[in-house]
Formats: C-alpha cells, sequence, structure tokens
C-alpha cells in the first residue's frame, strides 16, 4: 500500500508540473507587460501605446475614485503636461497568479500648470505602487497609491513637512 501510495503521489505530482509552468510563464508574460508599460508609456510618455498593454473593459482604482481606460490615458496625459520630463523607473515586481505588483518612483520638474496647480519650476521625486490584474495577457484592472503630498510639498504648492520634534519658531 506504500509503494501504492508513494507512486500515486509522484503521478499526481508529475501531471501537476505542467500547470505550474503554464502559470509561471503566464505570470513572466505579465511582468513584460506591466515593464514595457511602465518603460515605454509611463517612462519614455509614448501615449499613443497606452492602450496595446490594457482590455477595453479596464478599469482603476485610486482611493474611492474608479477610471475607465480613456480617464485613465487623460489623467497621463495631464501628469505629463504637468512634468514633460518626468522620469517613471521600476524598482521592483512581483507577480502572483493574474497579479502584477510594480513598486516605482516617479520624478521630474513641475514646469507647466495643470492638474489644477500653477507651475512652480521645482523638481519632485516620489514612490507609488501599482497592482495590476491581467486577463487573456492585458491589463483589466488596476490599483494605485501615489505619494501625491510629498510631491505637493517638494514642489511647494504645500508647505515642507514639520516634524514634532523640530522646534518650533
Amino acid at each position: 500500500m506504500r509503494k501504492g501510495s508513494l507512486l500515486l503521489l509522484l503521478l499526481l505530482f508529475a501531471i501537476s508540473l505542467p500547470g505550474l509552468a503554464q502559470s509561471a510563464s503566464e505570470q513572466e508574460r505579465n511582468k513584460a507587460v506591466a515593464r514595457s508599460f511602465f518603460a515605454e508609456v509611463l517612462d519614455q510618455g509614448q501615449l499613443d501605446k497606452y492602450a496595446e498593454s490594457h482590455s477595453k473593459d479596464f478599469v482603476a482604482h485610486a482611493g474611492d475614485l474608479t477610471a475607465t481606460l480613456e480617464e485613465d490615458l487623460a489623467d497621463a496625459r495631464e501628469e505629463r503636461k504637468v512634468a514633460p520630463d518626468m522620469i517613471v523607473k521600476v524598482n521592483r515586481m512581483v507577480a502572483e497568479k493574474d497579479l502584477v505588483a510594480v513598486h516605482f518612483t516617479a520624478s521630474g520638474t513641475n514646469t507647466q500648470a495643470g492638474m489644477g496647480f500653477p507651475a512652480t519650476g521645482k523638481k519632485f521625486a516620489a514612490d507609488g505602487v501599482t497592482i495590476f490584474r491581467f486577463k487573456d495577457g492585458k491589463i483589466c484592472e488596476e490599483w494605485s497609491v501615489f505619494d501625491w503630498l510629498k510631491v505637493m510639498r517638494q514642489t511647494g504648492l504645500l508647505p515642507p513637512e514639520t516634524s514634532p520634534l523640530s522646534p518650533q519658531k
């Protein structure tokens, strides 16, 4: 009975290997799409390629807000307008099942008015995290957080952060 159980266990393991390999290769493909989106579209500003990586029914989530593909693209255009020299660097990427998480840093100079703010001419650099959900090799859903408070302080749109430990003037 023990030999039969061991043989059955080995057989089940062998049968499951192609499924594990498929999942890993799918995750690698999804990571490649996410990396390409960040490198070409967000970093290089090739916004005309935006829809190539996204499904038509794409939904973006940011806090309480949701956006369609067209609205998300409009936001990206506005961000690029405010900081035409913007650089978006991928720091790390992790994939699991149909999800890809991307930790990134965006930096640039606020040289144009936009997003409801005036131009300040000041530089910024802040981190963000985006989690993409993929379906059929396309990004179909996104959850993002970005440190806009840090950007607003660095560009002079808000006063700098004060520490409770700093002396009061």
